[in-house]
Parts: C-alpha cells; structure tokens; sequence
C-alpha cells in the first residue's frame, strides 16, 4: 500500500516539476487524495486564476485547502461555486461539493497582486469522500441484525 502511495506521489511530483511555468488557468490531476499547485512566477489574470481538478469519480467530497503565498491578497475563494470556511490551522474547507465524475472540480481565487510584483502562492487540495446515506442506513441494518442474533442467543 504504501509503495502505491509513494509512487502516486513521485508521478503527481513530476507533473508539477513541468507546470510550474505555467501562467494563469491550470489544470491539476488528483492523485490519490492530494493535488498540489503553484503559481510562481504569475500574475493573477484579471483578478483571478482558476485551477481544475480533475480524476475523481462522482459523489459528494469534503475538500481542505492549505494555501500559503506572497504579494497576494485574495478576496475569495471558491470550488465549484462553494465558499471556503475557515478551518483548523488557517486552512480552508470546502463541504459537501458534489461531483459528477465528468466534469472536473474548479477553484477560482479572486484577488489581487500587492507591491507590483508577480503573486507568488502554492496550495495542496485534500479530500475526503462523504458516506452516502445508504451506507449508514446499511450499517444500521448491520448492526440491528447482530443485536437481534445476540438477544435471541441469550434467551
């Protein structure tokens, strides 16, 4: 397991080894549960930049965003149209975004370059896949059926 991991991990490393020159729009695949990106060396196009995410199947998935950069000031940040809210050590969290598995997932960030220079910021977009509720009701059932089967071998 960990191998996979680690070699997801190289091959998401050499994607961006490749698009860190890339100015404005980006398109970003997901390897595993992480994405990383980077704008080095870019200037926010007309106040914003948008990044895609792509390689996920459809379904309903809770994002964190870690972001961190310089000569930037963003106004706001959106994925799939969902604001982030503020999250645990300064991170971002982006709940119950819906995917259909066929377009990808969008992240516009809003804002502006201070000091006339390049904005400078890089950022890693985790997610966590929500239960449906047919997996609780599932596990509810599981559950009623082995209290039944305990309760009926005691008596």
């Amino acid at each position: 397991m960990n191998f996979k991991k680690i070699a997801s991990l190289l091959a998401l490393s050499a994607a961006f080894a490749s698009s860190s020159a890339l100015a404005d729009d980006q398109t970003v695949n997901f390897a595993g549960l992480t994405a990383e990106f980077d704008s080095i060396g870019t200037v926010l196009a007309g106040g914003n930049d948008v990044i895609t995410f792509n390689g996920l199947a459809s379904g309903t998935y809770d994002f964190v965003l870690t972001l961190s950069g310089q000569y930037t000031t963003l106004t706001s940040l959106t994925l799939n149209n969902v604001v982030g809210t503020a999250y645990a050590g300064g991170k971002l969290l982006f709940a119950g975004v819906e995917g259909t598995g066929t377009t990808p997932f969008v992240l516009t960030l809003n804002g502006f370059t201070t000091a006339n220079k390049p904005s400078l910021y890089s950022g890693e977009l985790t997610v966590t896949a929500v239960p449906e509720p047919e997996s609780y009701a599932l596990m509810l059932a599981g559950l009623a059926a082995v209290g039944f089967v305990a309760r009926r071998r005691k008596a």
